[in-house]
């Protein structure tokens, strides 16, 4: 991202310097994007033969995640190629609001704000940064203040319209993009997520993929599909003629499953999505590349993920287990399940790092395992269920449920859990824990594809909260008897 600074910033040695025009921020971008020695100088910008003020670059990175996360490390894509002159954007996002106010003027505010104008002239833009005067001028549809509420007491008018706020500030805010408040480089996001295209060699020139490549970081089996299924969503609904294809191996990505070799995951346990292999489409004329839907910076993604969307998934065709997995799967469970038919409740457990205070604000909580216990004893009283298959990760929650009177018809997958009752594993993240412990990755999570196979096979759903198991069966099977999945608490 290229930065507004003031005059007063101004280097003691100039190397860079630009006459003052409407494309100065894409002069110095295509600049910077060719000369990476470059990118920690100011470049000057002059006016009749004088200095005005100064524009640099600065790494797209989300200011507010823990600087020990692997998020931490994440750098956000660049915007290199965009244009005044480009078509296929979608506005569908920004068209929601009636009135666009930036915090200040920067390379994303200031091109987004053109684009918008340009697209929907009724659209009002306001910036409280005056520095947005050096490119625009003021009229009904373009106003400028020294802040958001000197320009609301002047244009009172405008209190009562839609609004979507453009902070400078990269943060990665769920709330934030439900209550129309984002960082420009989301506002830009949603508008060029389709645009990205790359020609990687001659073959099918009739046809356009959708590359979903994107680092997996601390994300678990369930994230990758549900971002996954997502993405096609979306797809099917704004892009029908796209192909998806994923590719989930970036280079120097630590990750639970691969540490940071680059490897597929997606392909370590799935089948590609769509006919074509990713050689095809390494060699296609027509390749949209995904932006940075990985870190929710799409805030359709993060709409999505974070909203009913997310558990009113239903996975289609695209999802399929790949032969060997598949394979382990039916063997697995073969074990777990009677040979006759019965009766059975599923019922889904998640505590662990839910409860972390780290990670509390960003879901939500349901009831206690003591309360999900009460409610199926009544549930298997009531409803004559023979049996109940828990899924969960808490060593402790198995070993209640073990111990109670549900013990002779208790139901579960042999696999990894974590005893979060122990002081030293309070407010670690289960791949923080698993990370320690250096155990076989690929198995742990064969095993917990089990367990996610294993809930649609039951007749009836409960969870004490929404969470990937949840999410997950409900995309698999619309068919349950009943789905019981406890709210915010």
């Amino acid at each position: 991202m290229i930065l507004f600074y003031p005059i007063s910033d101004m280097p003691k040695v100039i190397r860079k310097t630009y006459e003052l025009d409407e494309d100065v921020f894409m002069k110095l971008r295509d600049f910077y994007q060719l000369n990476k020695d470059m990118r920690h100088h100011k470049a000057v910008i002059y006016q009749d033969g004088k200095p005005v003020f100064c524009l640099g670059y600065v790494r797209n990175r989300p200011t507010n995640v823990d600087p020990d996360s692997p998020r931490a490390q994440m750098k956000l894509s660049n915007f290199w190629n965009y244009s005044p002159e480009d078509e296929g954007i979608d506005y569908s996002y920004v068209d929601r609001y009636q009135l666009v106010l930036y915090e200040s003027l920067e390379e994303y505010s200031y091109h987004t704000a053109r684009m918008i104008r340009k697209h929907n002239p009724d659209t009002i833009i306001a910036f409280t940064d005056p520095a947005a005067r050096w490119f625009f001028e003021e009229t009904d549809t373009l106003l400028i203040a020294e802040s958001e509420e000197a320009l609301f007491s002047g244009h009172p008018e405008l209190r009562n319209l839609r609004t979507l706020r453009g902070r400078t500030e990269i943060r990665w805010d769920v709330q934030g993009v439900f209550m129309g408040s984002v960082s420009s480089i989301e506002i830009m996001t949603s508008m060029y997520w389709l645009k990205r295209e790359f020609y990687y060699g001659p073959d099918n020139p009739d046809k356009t993929f959708y590359l979903i490549k994107q680092p997996v970081k601390e994300n678990g089996i369930t994230a990758l599909v549900s971002n996954v299924m997502g993405i096609i969503g979306m797809l099917h609904a704004k892009r029908p003629d796209f192909i998806p294809v994923v590719d989930l191996g970036v280079a120097n990505d630590p990750n639970q499953f691969t540490g940071k070799s680059g490897e597929d995951v997606w392909g370590m346990f799935f089948k590609q999505v769509s006919p074509y292999s990713l050689q095809e489409v390494y060699n296609s004329q027509h390749v949209v590349l995904d932006q940075n839907s990985n870190l929710n910076m799409n805030p359709y993604l993060t709409e999505f993920v974070f909203s009913n969307q997310r558990a009113e998934l239903v996975y289609g065709p695209e999802l399929q287990y790949t032969d060997e997995v598949q394979a382990y799967i039916n063997e697995k469970l073969s074990s777990v399940f009677p040979a006759e038919k019965k009766r059975i409740l599923a019922v889904v457990v998640r505590g662990s790092d839910y409860l972390a205070p780290s990670v509390q604000k960003y879901v939500p909580h349901g009831i206690t395992v003591e309360e999900t216990l009460e409610k199926t004893i009544e549930y298997v009283r009531e409803k004559q269920f023979d049996y109940v298959f828990l899924a969960t990760e808490d060593a402790s929650y198995l070993e209640l449920f073990r111990e109670s009177e549900l013990k002779d018809r208790l139901l579960y997958v042999d696999q990894e859990r974590v005893d979060y009752s122990r002081e030293e594993n309070n407010n670690k993240l289960l791949i923080e824990i698993y990370a320690q412990e250096k155990k076989d990755p690929v198995k742990r999570t064969l095993d917990y594809i089990c367990v996610l196979e294993a809930v649609p096979r039951c007749d009836a759903l409960l969870a004490n909260v929404t969470c990937g198991v949840v999410t997950y069966s409900l995309g698999r099977k619309q068919d349950f008897e009943f789905v019981d999945v406890r709210k915010i608490r």
